[in-house]
């Protein structure tokens, strides 16, 4: 019995090692990692209902279009579907590899795929190697996984004169300068702070690639004049030969005439430009061969090499779900800024993200709805200041002006003003002082600081906007708005015309909390003053002929209301405005700084035929619209050093799941 329990509790490590074998494979460094569960996803829908969805006989259909093979089941294509699937990306100074780990099932069937797989395929024991016809890309597999990695070269690496001449290339510009002595053309070189290329070993210089060089003769000769015609008799100009490619010095061509003063001919120019063209198509014919011995040195570690992988990162390993239907991990913010503007390196890398770490995003989807869940680490400091300024609900006030049978939409959000305001120097320090030198210009940051808590009353301010606001369209509504334009006659003389055209506005309440109204109560003082404010039984209007709407304005019970309902605020001031609010909406509001919702039934019939271009396309928006579910959005309480949110879209009744109602959401906008 002992001896089957271990044999037992082998065979059940053995097979969960597998089930984490390709994640193993994703290298520590990765910058981002992206994961489908398969698992989680056929467990919603058969393979056999794939197969029969709009979707999966779209790509069925291709794909035996395009491979002209009959391919009846995604199981055809050899992949392990009950298996997870990455994504992963790995950036350096010099190239950045873009990868994909697939688990396969029936490595033959994957096979089956390749056209000419007796030239294209090297076979290496059980090991398959194809490169791409790009030269950018290879594709390696065995019997249990397929690897797809391909690589861009990150140009601005081999600006640094020292760095590209270690491979053999250079930085080659086009540039003519006349002169009495000269006419000269260069490659210039530029400098670029850089670090080594991860999970890549030095590589020597790729051979060079030659390119054909048409030969140059003093005698008469048929050249291109710049419309593509071809001119005889023309005598081009002897050029001395090219300084050859193994030495890195700049190039110079020198072209004088007969007497001695400098000229440049149609034919010596076009010469110049050939060989600059030639020099150029050899210069990235060699960072071509480069890049694929790089992701061939990567694809190749990814096989054979054991190393540090992913599971190793605590963010990421805390990142994951194991109900999650896709899943997406990136390693910090700071990174992100990094890839994103290398314009900014010498300043950004000194921490414009500083704090900010790891940002992932969740997918979920069971029988009631999708639920995308977002998180971002933050740094101890950044949390403890992220939680002061949350500390505050929205004023239950607001919830007696919310009609959620009639509310096409709403957004709530709640922050302490006071704690934002006390916060924000010390947040914009963090953030914008690696732009002006932080660690050179500490006590001008701190005196900026000081001086702008003693410029703004934190706790007055706070009286005036407590930091609690609610934005609700309680409905669209047709007017005719007026416009100018002009006609023209005969002669061109234009007369000014008044016309009208109807525009679909939204009917909008919007309101915020306040203690202090001293300030408005001036400034509505003003208004009317100047004739840009009116006011009827308490209730303001907005003075402004180019609106195309009416905007009106209140005070009451603590809270400012903005509108462009008349009626709506009449009721409001005399206590005659009547809604039901349900109670999943107010637990929304209430339980959460920020909130939002959509509610797609509501907006129906709502917006003209015109605005969608016609009856047809109006009927197929209106139908979409009537069987989508709510759309919510809502933020969760910091929990430690995480804040998230949370995007949930519900399903209409008579769907299985989410997944099938996508997939019928798809085929009734594909018709």
């Amino acid at each position: 019995m002992k001896k089957l329990l271990v044999a037992l509790s082998f065979l059940f490590l053995t097979s969960l090692t597998y089930a984490q074998d390709l994640v193993k494979k994703i290298p520590a460094n990765a910058f981002t990692v992206a994961t489908i569960k398969g698992d989680n996803v056929f467990k919603l829908m058969f393979v056999k209902d794939f197969n029969e969805s709009f979707v999966g006989k779209k790509i069925l259909t291709e794909t035996s279009k395009s491979l002209d093979k009959n391919f009846t089941s995604v199981e055809d294509f050899g992949i392990n579907l009950e298996k997870n699937m990455y994504y992963f990306n790995q950036l350096s100074d010099s190239i950045t590899y873009n990868c994909f780990l697939i688990p396969l099932k029936d490595a033959s069937r994957f096979e089956n795929l390749i056209t000419d797989k007796e030239k294209k395929i090297k076979i290496d024991g059980e090991i398959r190697t194809m490169i791409l016809p790009d030269s950018m890309s290879i594709i390696k597999w065995n019997n249990n996984m397929m690897y797809f990695v391909t690589g861009s070269i990150n140009s601005s690496f081999f600006a640094d004169s020292l760095k590209s001449a270690r491979y053999g290339i250079k930085d080659v510009r086009y540039q003519t300068e006349i002169s009495l002595a000269d006419s000269t053309m260069t490659a210039t070189d530029s400098t670029y702070v850089t670090t080594d290329e991860p999970m890549v070993e030095e590589v020597i210089a790729p051979p060079v690639v030659k390119a054909k060089v048409q030969k140059k003769t003093g005698k008469k000769s048929t050249v291109k004049n710049k419309s593509g015609k071809r001119k005889k008799g023309v005598k081009s100009k002897k050029i001395p030969k090219k300084v050859k490619h193994n030495e890195y010095d700049s190039a110079e061509y020198t072209v004088t005439d007969s007497v001695g003063m400098a000229s440049l001919p149609s034919t010596a120019g076009d010469d110049q430009y050939d060989q600059y063209q030639q020099e150029q198509t050899e210069q990235e014919a060699k960072k071509k061969q480069l890049a694929l011995e790089w992701i061939t040195v990567q694809a190749n570690q990814i096989f054979n090499s054991n190393y540090e992988s992913i599971e190793s990162n605590k963010s990421y390993a805390a990142s994951l779900d194991k109900n999650a239907i896709a899943e997406v991990w990136v390693s910090s913010l700071q990174d992100v800024y990094n890839s994103l503007s290398p314009a900014f390196r010498s300043y950004g890398r000194a921490g414009v993200m500083k704090g900010y770490g790891s940002l992932t995003a969740k997918l979920f989807m069971d029988n009631k709805s999708f639920r995308i869940s977002t998180g971002l680490e933050l740094a101890k400091e950044q949390a403890d200041s992220y939680k002061k300024i949350m500390n505050r609900k929205l004023n239950k006030k607001f919830l007696k002006y919310v009609d959620s049978e009639k509310a096409i939409g709403f957004m709530g959000y709640a922050i302490d003003t006071k704690a934002y305001l006390e916060e924000l120097p010390k947040l914009m320090q963090q953030t914008y002082g690696s732009f002006l030198g932080i660690n050179k210009m500490d006590e001008e940051i701190a005196l900026g600081s000081e001086l702008f808590s003693l410029l703004l009353d934190e706790e007055a301010v706070s009286k005036v906007v407590k930091g609690d606001a609610l934005f609700i369209i309680n409905g669209l509504n047709s007017r005719d708005v007026s416009y100018t334009t002009y006609d023209y006659d005969e002669d061109y003389n234009q007369t000014e015309v008044t016309k009208t055209k109807k525009e679909t506005l939204p009917d909008f309440l919007f309101m915020f909390s306040s203690e202090d109204q001293r300030l408005m109560n001036k400034l509505i003082k003003y208004g009317i003053n100047k004739n840009k404010v009116s006011v009827s039984n308490n209730i303001y209007k907005i003075e402004e002929k180019k609106s195309p709407i009416d905007i009106y304005f209140m005070i009451k019970d603590g809270i400012v209301f903005f509108g462009n309902s008349l009626t709506e605020m009449q009721s409001i001031s005399d206590n005659s405005f009547h809604t039901s609010i349900s109670k999943m909406h107010k637990t929304l509001l209430s339980k959460n700084n920020f909130s939002f919702l959509f509610n797609a039934k509501n907006l129906v019939g709502k917006v003209p035929d015109q605005e969608f271009g016609g009856e047809e396309t109006a009927k197929k928006f209106n139908e979409t619209l009537g069987k989508m579910g709510n759309v919510y959005m809502k933020s969760n309480p910091i929990k430690g050093n995480l804040v998230s949110a949370d995007i949930s879209a519900e399903i209409p009744n008579g769907h299985e799941n989410a997944l099938k109602y996508l997939f019928t959401l798809i085929e009734n906008a594909a018709k």
